[in-house]
């Protein structure tokens, strides 16, 4: 199941439209003039309007900066990078001899077209590291469009910085370190890596507010809703039907709805646009629970083949999980990630256990480089999981034990006090922005982020999981799928 986190205060946010200063071009679309090279010996061409950014072996960070220094500023600039090659883009940054032999150091709006999903958050390079990740703001995170251009625009003024990417707000904070310095485009360091990764960047301007300005960056409003969730005529509509049993609803890069019809092993995509179902994947592994990651890589949960696996847009298929100690996996059935490119999933087994090698139906986590751990191995029947909007808190839903069980988030992978949330069990979860937690039991029930019920929702068949997209939540239930509108919004 889809399970994407967002922050109260996270959401779509467009700049103003009142501009402060006018607008001037930092490259010319003919050539490099204006800007000069720092750090590794990665190459800068121009080419079709763009400047193209080619890595090359054995060097460290490369840096086309401009001549000029920057203080107060707005800057935009358009970019496209290898799904494999992150990148940053400079500003207010410095080369100095006595700072570390002239290295460039300073804020960086990140690329990062991982599953983590980073990009347009602020690092500090060659200094302090990360300044803001926006772990807790998926709307950023999954703002990112792979393998096409990316829009960035950064404020920087007085000791605010802030950063939006296609629109969507993404990092925001105060910071003192550097009021002034220049722009560079960067091209990551690859390492004994022979491939040639490429980053493109273009349309790049900005608007020079020079040393004092009254412009501010608009806050963040929070997320209201003023009134109920759902109207109270609000009816469910069949969207398919036909199916044996429906499962793990997720939303795709392309807006469209996948889900999984378990006992005939094939994985479904809806489009909300003309209202068709097709085949996307047929075997599935029976796939159960699924969701797509910021690069637009599908994450399953392949019951039927025991493993966690991840399709990267191109249709690579890599196993991340199908072994604890040597010992074959039950069945993987829902999974969430942690914003740090990590993720957590269930593993409990239904039907018959004849082939089962591990005793404990249990949750684990693997994280970025692969490496898996067991979180928790004291629940009856782990089933659906997700996290809070702020990111501190895991749910997992045990029906075996008819609870909804509720973790302190204090690293990754690591899992605190235990204690019960909701008294009902649940297949799969999902999360409105307001904190709501629905769970699939008798009925869709959603829960206040204190544990109070807020709302029941009868669909047709008794649910298996749910996935609010927009005001849209949509709903698999056994034989059909499907939807009912809501008040309120959904995370992305």
């Amino acid at each position: 199941m889809q399970k994407l986190l967002i922050a109260l205060l996270a959401f779509p946010f467009l700049a103003s439209a009142a501009e402060p200063g006018p607008w001037v071009d930092l490259f010319n679309g003919k050539n490099l003039d204006g800007w000069t090279q720092r750090g590794g010996v990665a190459t800068y061409e121009v080419i079709d309007g763009a400047i193209v950014g080619t890595t090359v072996p054995k060097t460290p960070n490369s840096f086309l900066c401009t001549e000029k220094e920057f203080g107060n500023f707005i800057l935009e600039v358009e970019y496209k990078v290898d799904p494999t090659l992150n990148c940053g883009i400079q500003f207010r940054s410095l080369s100095t001899p006595d700072y570390k032999d002239g290295r460039v150091h300073g804020y960086q709006a990140e690329i990062d077209p991982s599953d983590r999903g980073w990009s347009a958050g602020i690092y500090d390079e060659g200094r302090n590291g990360w300044l803001d990740d926006h772990t807790d703001n998926p709307a950023a995170r999954y703002a990112f469009k792979q393998n096409d251009w990316n829009h960035y625009r950064i404020e920087a003024i007085g000791n605010r910085l802030v950063t939006f990417i296609n629109g969507v707000r993404a990092a925001d904070l105060t910071d003192e370190t550097t009021a002034k310095g220049f722009i560079a485009l960067q091209v990551h360091g690859i390492g004994n890596r022979e491939e040639k990764l490429q980053v493109l960047y273009r349309n790049i301007r900005i608007q020079d507010l020079g040393d004092e300005t009254d412009y501010k960056t608009p806050d963040a409003e929070p997320y209201t809703l003023d009134g109920p969730l759902v109207k109270e005529d609000a009816e469910f509509r069949t969207l398919a039907e036909g199916f044996t049993f429906t499962e793990g609803p997720a939303v795709g890069p392309d807006g469209k709805i996948y889900f999984n019809d378990i006992p005939n092993e094939r994985t479904h995509v809806f489009d909300p646009e003309s209202g068709e179902t097709t085949i996307y994947r047929e075997p599935s592994g029976r796939a159960n629970g699924l969701f797509f990651t910021p690069a637009g890589a599908l994450i399953a949960c392949e019951g039927g083949a025991r493993r966690l696996t991840r399709t990267d847009y191109a249709g690579e298929v890599t196993v991340l999980a199908e072994e604890f100690e040597g010992k074959k996996l039950n069945s993987p059935n829902d999974v969430v990630p942690d914003g740090i490119g990590g993720f957590y999933f269930t593993d409990p087994r239904y039907g018959n256990g004849d082939d089962r090698e591990i005793d404990v139906e249990a949750v684990y986590y693997v994280d970025r480089k692969g490496e898996l751990t067991q979180v928790a191995a004291d629940l009856t029947k782990p089933n659906g999981l997700i996290i809070c909007p702020e990111g501190k808190t895991l749910y997992i839903a045990d029906p075996g034990a008819e609870k909804v069980w509720a973790y302190d988030i204090e690293g990754p992978g690591k899992i605190a006090n235990k204690r019960e949330f909701a008294p009902v069990g649940s297949d799969g979860m999902t999360v409105d922005k307001l904190g709501n937690i629905y769970v699939t039991w008798v009925d869709v029930i959603a829960f206040s982020p204190e544990g109070k019920e807020v709302l029941r929702l009868t669909p047709p068949e008794r649910p298996a999981n749910c996935l609010l997209v927009g005001k849209t939540l949509y709903v698999t239930a056994r034989t059909g799928f499907y939807a009912i509108d809501l008040e309120v919004e959904g995370v992305q």
